[in-house]
């Protein structure tokens, strides 16, 4: 019999080479900008339909651009 490459007590819905930052906090992929202007000119107008403020950072893994909540990056 093959050996399985199955690892327990992972979340099957991600892929494992995609860090926590492409995540949402509901579960869904997070939008990547092209670059720092784009991504600040969407987080401003969704930080109005939010009510709370969104900041954008450089992602380390995709090299784009992602926003969050403060502290939630």
């Amino acid at each position: 019999m093959g050996r399985r490459n199955k690892r327990r007590g992972t979340d099957h819905h991600r892929p494992l080479t995609i860090r926590s930052t492409h995540w949402r906090a509901d579960g869904r992929a997070k939008q990547r900008y092209h670059s720092s202007r784009e991504a600040q000119l969407a987080a401003n107008d969704r930080s109005v339909e939010a009510g709370y403020l969104l900041h954008v950072y450089q992602c380390d893994f995709c090299n784009g651009w992602h926003m969050a909540r403060s502290g939630d990056d």
